[in-house]
């Protein structure tokens, strides 16, 4: 008589695993997913961080200073931008929007702003990135 209650129950829970693995398999790999986009999101968000700063080191080395005594021009948007798409991987929509030089204060600073415009993956809507990095002019 046990025997065939134990039996029974193992007939009964068959197809419980089943329906187990149809409710979590698909939330697993939502958060798992999820993850990994929030991750190359935070990624991509810190090379257009990177990039500002280079851009600022390179806008602040050369600056009005270094425009004067080596008869060239100083960096302005055009020249950090080619600078800084020299050093970025994978970031085909980068653009400098301005290169501010303001000598009000003492020292001297440089602003480089950088903006992005990055899709996730899925079905997310697009995203505009604006980071300002400021130096002091070094030259």
């Amino acid at each position: 008589m046990l025997s065939r209650k134990l039996k029974q129950k193992q007939i009964e829970r068959r197809g419980v695993s089943a329906v187990e693995a149809a409710i979590v398999y698909p939330v697993t790999m939502l958060l798992l997913i999820g993850t990994i986009v929030v991750g190359i999101g935070v990624f991509r968000f810190q090379q257009i961080q990177f990039l500002a700063r280079e851009g600022a080191r390179y806008a602040s080395v050369h600056g009005p200073d270094y425009a004067s005594e080596n008869s060239a021009s100083e960096a302005n948007t055009q020249t950090v931008l080619a600078y800084v798409q020299e050093l970025a991987v994978g970031l085909p929509g980068l653009n400098c929007t301005s290169v501010t030089y303001s000598s009000a204060a003492l020292p001297c600073t440089v602003s480089v702003t950088l903006t992005y415009t990055w899709t996730p993956e899925g079905l997310w809507q697009p995203m505009t990135w604006t980071v300002t990095s400021t130096m002091p002019v070094t030259y």
